[in-house]
């Protein structure tokens, strides 16, 4: 199985026939949308291949006389999900060897050099690394003998959400805290809008402009219900600093907003964090803030029928059973929606824990929870319980077994 799994992946004929390749990585379809746009431009589907990273082996490479990257860069400068297995392929090849023979570094340098490509880069300037996994692929293409025909092309995809249509008018119907933290917490904030025939789906965000100023930096949260419930809902951590200032969009939505004021967003499909067959098993990963991402799921495989087996791993600072979504996490055990539940707090004097202990305590269970083709959706911070999770997984599951994950589409991430 190991040997199958590692052998080059098969272009359909018709790909074969293509001098030219798009190849994208994408972690929440504005890549791969591009991508399908840039194989029109070229010619269209007769001529030019389409084919997404996790599709490719590098050696594949040399089969077109151009190839055209569209990648996106997911958190701290990593390339999205579906591009990760190809970049850790093109620094196998280029990786210094501890023992070479003679002329085999020659050979990797020079396995690319009859492909000339192009790179065109999607990201947001307001983040450090601002496009890295672009600038880190041309460097490895580079490293073996590929040739790049033109400088990277970066687009940055922060926009003002004055010169887009697509803007929301909904309202603050109600707002709950959900912690008893005093200068911080977590908030429940509960939307209408007269606006008709309004659609998201679980795994959507929404951008929120801070004081309804349309030129400011919209802050992105994870919608927390569906549409069936009727409303949506935000579940907002209200954010402070080491020096006790509180974030300005967080303050504003849980502190400042009022009931029947008004709020502008935008709603944004996340289509990699779609689960679209609600009979799957599912693994919910997530803490704090993460709830809400958690909660949109959920929601959704309660209006559903027989939903498929549903395990929740839920992190916060303190126990509060008086939390009004634990008595709902009650409920939808006890209606069969969620079917199990285990959950840690960082700051229980007795048995403190992470989410990550969870997973390590009860890793066999998991393990066979994954055999039975489970998703896995991981919602909440990067650094933290994001990062550390990934890494139980990769450790946990081999490197074969976590890039077989990521390819069959079955480990979602909402990180920020």
């Amino acid at each position: 199985m190991l040997w199958r799994y590692r052998q080059p992946k098969q272009i359909n004929k018709q790909q074969l026939l293509a001098s030219t390749l798009v190849a994208y990585a994408s972690q929440t379809g504005t890549a791969k949308a591009l991508a399908i746009k840039q194989q029109q431009i070229l010619g269209g589907s007769k001529v030019v291949a389409l084919m997404a990273l996790s599709d490719l082996r590098p050696a594949q490479l040399i089969k077109f006389q151009k190839v055209v990257f569209v990648v996106s860069t997911y958190g701290d400068g990593e390339p999205p999900d579906n591009g990760r297995c190809f970049y850790q392929d093109l620094q196998a090849l280029t990786k210094p060897k501890r023992v070479k023979s003679l002329g085999d570094n020659n050979i990797h340098s020079t396995m690319l050099s009859g492909v000339n490509y192009e790179v065109l880069a999607l990201g947001d300037s307001r983040y450090p690394k601002f496009c890295q996994f672009a600038d880190d692929l041309n460097s490895e293409l580079t490293k073996l003998g590929a040739k790049l025909s033109s400088p990277v092309q970066k687009q940055d995809q922060f926009q003002p959400a004055s010169t887009k249509q697509d803007v929301q008018l909904w309202q603050l119907n109600a707002r709950v805290k959900l912690t008893n933290e005093q200068d911080t917490g977590l908030f429940h904030l509960r939307l209408s809008s007269k606006q008709k025939d309004l659609q998201w789906q679980a795994g959507d965000v929404v951008a929120i402009y801070p004081y309804n100023d349309l030129t400011a930096h919209p802050r992105r949260y994870s919608v927390a219900s569906v549409p069936n419930d009727g409303e949506m809902s935000l579940i907002v951590r209200k954010h402070q600093d080491d020096t006790g200032t509180s974030g300005f969009c967080s303050d504003w939505l849980t502190s400042k907003l009022t009931v029947d004021d008004p709020i502008i967003l935008q709603v944004e499909q996340n289509k990699l964090c779609h689960i679209n067959d609600s009979q799957v098993p599912l693994l919910l990963i997530g803490a704090g803030s993460g709830l809400a991402g958690i909660r949109g799921h959920l929601a959704e495989r309660s209006h559903q029928i027989n939903p498929g087996d549903t395990w929740l791993i839920y992190g916060e600072r303190q126990a509060d059973s008086t939390q009004p979504l634990y008595e709902e996490f009650k409920h939808w055990q006890q209606t069969g929606v969620l079917t199990q539940l285990d959950c840690a707090f960082s700051r229980d004097p007795a048995n403190p824990s992470y989410v990550q202990d969870v997973l390590t305590d009860k890793w066999q269970q998991i393990a066979h929870f994954i055999s039975e083709n489970a998703y896995i959706y991981v919602c909440g911070r990067h650094n933290g319980m994001g990062s550390a999770v990934d890494s139980l997984l990769r450790s946990t599951l081999g490197a074969d077994g976590y890039q077989k994950l990521l390819a069959q589409g079955r480990y979602l991430r909402d990180l920020y």
